[in-house]
This record gives structure tokens, sequence and C-alpha cells, in this order.
């Protein structure tokens, strides 16, 4: 009775106009501000004007980059989150089972919502123009710049208009052109796309450089081919074309990311017999590896090395042999001395004007003039976290050989010896379905029958949930993370908190990881903190869609909750959507039933990397969605 009652005054909040004046509405917001608008970009001829105020604006947006990430990744999840636009079709009947909420009905609850539909359309009325703007010019210059803006803001569908729009005008695209749409596709994680745009290019006779190299070893490393990746760069180097620090430095980075400490130093062999000297970054990105694999002497050695030739290594490659030096070696002073090594690093870099520099990005755009601009407003911000994120990871070291005494940091160092493949909290998700049975068997060994489970999905850094998992230990808590370096590192914190008992956590894709690892009814509550916003319009990679609330329905016991959690307004109104149509499986609680959402957090709910990420960068704007099992 109670989800029920809740459902129908849902229906009347939320739609106050009449059907015919709603169906106008919606028809209105489907040309220009939902799922069949096309997104914007910019005018070339006042890109840099654009950028600079739109980054001082959207600052707040900054990077949602982590340990393993570098100053691009800031303007990857500012652009994403900037642009990211709602894509389910909003529906205005008024019948609330099986249909969504009006994009006007969810604007009038929330001003981050209509500013960002405001902002929609008025990006799709510039980015026709821009294009009309392009057929009149004809020249293949203005084509490119387009792609190249529309790439770099990932609005995939403009790119995709402008560079089909090239042989329209009379043009031929050249290997800009298809750089920049190779880029613009890498942006956004298609891959079947970039695939396709390779071989067009091959089979147009247009040879690629060292930067569309660089954008297709991208995309194959960071979709976790890493294997795939270095045989591009055998593939380019065949060719003629050399290799060059973004290109090793856009492997190595990913190589943290999967864990690959053999393809990283493969990656590092090929640019000595190469003779390219690796820089600060590339280094970092290789001690991270190692040490995410507790590699801690071989980073030592590898430490002293780089140091001989010149290298000094950066604050948080100091802070990697600190953690894991002190899980695998608490008698020595390595962590010690380390975590004083990478405060003396953080305090030069804090006097450098020139630090941005040394921690540039690796994302090559094809450019046909002019030099890389300087740091964006996002790249600042991005540093200021990393530096932020490096103090804290030091505190926590230093607070562990402080306050945990040295016996029981053996018996931590026993188990961590082991590794995170070996660790008895930590499932890799299988390639293949599992069966009920199977399932329930697993989980009754894990947990036994009448536990209080609750899951994250995407614990990203694992912040938040060690955290939860300290405060109340009598609840088991599992953090599900497709990323193998994120699930080490937060194996690693809950080794150090002294929350191993109590928290799990599992390595796959969210989807796979419900479907395979967890039985029916056996959760009490599913979390979603800051889940990635999709990529562009038509993009299909999404977490919360009907296929994901069908997953997290089936696990939930009765009674159950479903709480998400995003700074993105426009994300905020999919999930809304997507919630409302699936109302036979979910009942709002804002509002006593009557609301979508609610703007903030609760005070006492905890705070993740990304939200410490956007609230750094001014960011205030929260939704919090929390949603009774029907």
């Amino acid at each position: 009775m109670r989800a029920g009652s809740a459902s129908a005054s849902v229906s009347v909040s939320m739609t106050m106009t009449t059907p015919e004046v709603a169906k106008k509405r919606q028809r209105r917001d489907d040309e220009v501000g939902v799922e069949s608008v096309r997104e914007t970009g910019s005018s070339p001829m006042k890109q840099r004007k654009r950028k600079k105020k739109l980054k001082k604006t959207n600052a707040s947006n900054a990077a949602a980059a982590d340990d393993d990430d570098d100053a691009d990744d800031a303007d990857d999840a500012n652009e994403t989150r900037r642009n990211a636009a709602t894509t389910a079709t909003a529906t205005t009947t008024g019948d609330h089972d099986g249909s969504g909420l009006s994009t006007s009905a969810l604007t009038s609850l929330d001003e981050g919502m209509k500013r960002a539909v405001k902002q929609n359309r008025k990006r799709a009325r510039d980015a026709q123009t821009l294009l009309k703007r392009a057929m009149k010019v004809k020249d293949v210059k203005f084509f490119n710049r387009l792609i190249k803006d529309f790439g770099n803001d990932k609005q995939y569908g403009f790119a995709k208009e402008a560079f089909e729009r090239v042989p329209k005008a009379g043009l031929t695209p050249n290997v800009y052109s298809y750089t920049n749409m190779l880029n613009a596709a890498v942006r956004v994680g298609e891959m079947d796309e970039m695939r396709r745009i390779w071989e067009s290019m091959a089979d147009a006779g247009v040879e690629a450089n060292e930067v569309t190299y660089t954008v297709l070893v991208k995309g194959e490393a960071q979709n976790g081919n890493i294997s795939r990746a270095r045989s591009i760069m055998g593939e380019m180097i065949d060719s003629g074309v050399e290799p060059n620090q973004r290109t090793y430095t856009t492997l190595l980075r990913n190589c943290v990311r999967y864990g690959d400490v053999d393809n990283a130093k493969r990656c590092l062999e090929t640019m000595e017999e190469r003779n390219v000297a690796p820089d600060a970054t590339a280094c970092e990105y290789y001690i991270k590896t190692m040490c995410g694999e507790l590699m801690v002497q071989q980073t030592m050695a590898f430490i002293r090395d780089i140091k001989r030739d010149g290298i000094e290594p950066t604050a948080q490659s100091y802070v990697a042999l600190a953690s894991a030096a002190s899980l695998v070696m608490p008698d020595a002073e390595i962590a010690s001395n380390s975590c004083k090594d990478a405060r003396a690093t953080l305090e030069v870099d804090a006097s450098n004007a020139d630090s941005a520099q040394r921690y540039g990005g690796e994302d090559a755009i094809a450019e046909e003039e002019g030099d890389p601009d300087a740091p964006s407003k996002s790249v600042q911000l991005f540093l200021q976290l990393r530096a932020q994120d490096a103090e804290k990871e030091i505190e926590a070291v230093e607070s562990y050989m402080r306050d945990v005494p040295l016996g029981k940091r053996l018996e931590i160092a026993e188990k961590a010896s082991k590794g995170v493949e070996s660790a008895p909290n930590v499932v890799f998700v299988p390639d293949e379905d599992v069966s009920e049975a199977d399932r329930e068997s697993s989980w009754r060994e894990r947990f036994g029958q009448e536990q209080d489970v609750r899951v994250e999905i995407c614990s990203g850094h694992g912040d938040w949930i060690t955290r939860r998992a300290k405060l109340d230990r009598k609840v088991q808590w599992i953090g599900v993370e497709m990323r193998r370096n994120r699930v080490a590192l937060t194996w690693m914190k809950a080794l150090r908190s002294g929350v191993e008992r109590n928290l799990s956590l599992t390595c796959g894709m969210a989807h796979d990881a419900l479907s395979r690892q967890i039985p029916n009814a056996s959760v009490s509550e599913v979390y979603v903190n800051y889940p990635d916003p999709p990529e562009w319009v038509g993009s299909s990679q999404v977490l919360v869609d009907a296929a994901f609330l069908e997953d997290a329905h089936r696990v939930l016991k009765p009674d159950g909750f479903l709480i998400c959690v995003t700074d993105d307004s426009t994300y905020a109104m999919r999930m809304c959507r997507e919630l409302a149509k699936a109302s036979r499986l979910f009942a709002p609680t804002a509002g006593n039933g009557t609301l979508p959402f609610e703007s903030g957090v609760p005070e006492d709910y905890g705070a993740s990397y990304f939200d410490s990420m956007w609230t750094l960068g001014n960011q205030r704007d929260r939704y919090f969605m929390k949603y009774a099992k029907m």
C-alpha cells in the first residue's frame, strides 16, 4: 500500500499540465534538450576565447581523475559532465506505470537541472549554426577544427556530422580529419567506431602520422587491450613512424589501470631501444604499476636508476612506494622516508609555476598549426586535487605506521605479501555465467545466511566504502569496481584500516558482478555513488538503465533500498526517468514518496574521491535518490 500510494503521489506532483501542453513541451525538449538532440560545439574562429570562458565557468566540473590519471583525465571528466545530455525519452502522459518524467516537471524542482536544459538548447542552436557556416566556408581546415573541438568536448554526434559533411562540401578529408575523428571516437569509448574510421582511412590511402597512431594506442589500451596497443606501436615503427613521448606514456598509463607490469616493462625497454628517455610522468606510471603489485624492492631500484639519470620522481611516485612499503615491509624505514620525500616534492611543486607542464596530459589532438594551450582551469584543479590526495595518503600511511603496533603490522604484511589476487576478500568476476545454485553456495560460504550485506557499485578509490565499513563493523560491505588498480588500492586501504573482515571487493563490470556473484534477495542496500555520466547523447555506456534496475531489484531483500548520488544534473534527470519507468520495481522515498529526488546529500552520508573533486572545484549541486524495493 505504501509503495502504491507513493507512485500515485509522484504522478500527481510531477504532472501538473494537461496532456496537450505536456506533449507540446516534450516536442520542444526533444528538439533541443534530450535524446534526439545533436550536440553542439564552438566557433573555431573563437575557440581560444570560448575555452577560457567555458573553463572559467566550468572549473567546478573539473576532472574525474584518479591516482593513475594525468591532467588530461581532468579535462575528460570535465567535458563529460558538461556535455552529458539526458538520453531517455521523457513522456508526460501522467500514467506513472511504465512512463518517465517530463523535462519541464523535473526542471521545476531544481535550478541546476533548469540551467542544464537551457545550456543544451543553446548548444544545439549554436552547433547547427556552425555546421551551416562550415558548408559555406568550404575549407577543410575549418572542418578539421570543428571535428577537433567537438571531439574534445565529447560531442561525438556533431564530430561525426562535421566529418561526413567534408565530402558533401566538395572537399577531401586529410590525415588531420581522420585523426581528429579517431580521437572523437576514443574519447567517448566507441571502439567499434574507432576501428571503422581506421579502416576507412587506410582504404582512402591516407597515411597515419604519430598522432594518429597515438590515438589508436590510447583507444585499445584504455579498453584493456594492452598487448594489442603495444602491437600497434610495433606496426607504427615498422611503417617508419616513430612513437613519441605521448605514445609511450599513453600505454604506460593504462598499464597502471590494468596492473600490467609485464607490458609496462616492455614499453620502457622499447623506449630505451628507440633512444627515447622517459620523463617523470612515464616513470611515475611504471612505479605505480609495480607498487600496485607491491613490488617494493624493484621500485626502489628503479627510483635509484632514474635519479642517477637526472629524473626526479614525482610526489605521487613516492606516495605509491610509501603505501606499498607500509604493507609489506612494516618494520623498515622505507615507508617513512618515502613519505618525507613525497612531502618535500609537494612543497617544491607548490612553489613551481611550471609544475603543470611537468604533469601534462597525454592526449594528442591533431592540429595543423599553433602550440599547445596553457594548462586549463580544470587541469589546475586536477593538480590541486592530486596534491590534496597525495597529502591524505601520506597522512594515512604515517598514521598507520605510528598507531598500529608492529606486531599487528607484521600480521597484515603476511596477508598483503600474498597479493590482491590471493586475498580472501577479493573476488574477480568470472567470464562465464554462473548458475543460481552456484551463486547461492558461494554466497553462503562467504557471508552465511542472516548477514546485513550492502553493496557499493563503482567503489572507485574506496574512500567512501572503507569509511562506512569502519563505522559499522556489523555490516558486511561489498565494493564493486571494474578497474583492477582501484580494487588493489581499496584492498590496501582496507588492510590498513583493519576492515578486511567486513569489506569484500569484487573486480568486474557492475552487471556481471550482480548477475554472477550475488544471489536473489540477499542484500539490504545497493549504493551508486557518483557514476560516470553517459559519454555522449547516443552512448549506450551508461550504468543506471533498465537492465541495471532489474539487477538491483533482484539482489535486494524485501524492503531493501537503492540509493543513487550524482553531481551531474542531466544524469540525475535521466536516472529519475529510468526509476519512474521502473515503478513496478522501485518507489521513491523523498518527500514521503512524492518527489523523485532530494537536493543535497544527508550530512552523515560520507564523501568520495569524486565528491572531494567537485567540492574543491566549488561544484555544490548534489542529487540524492533513495528508492524502496517494491
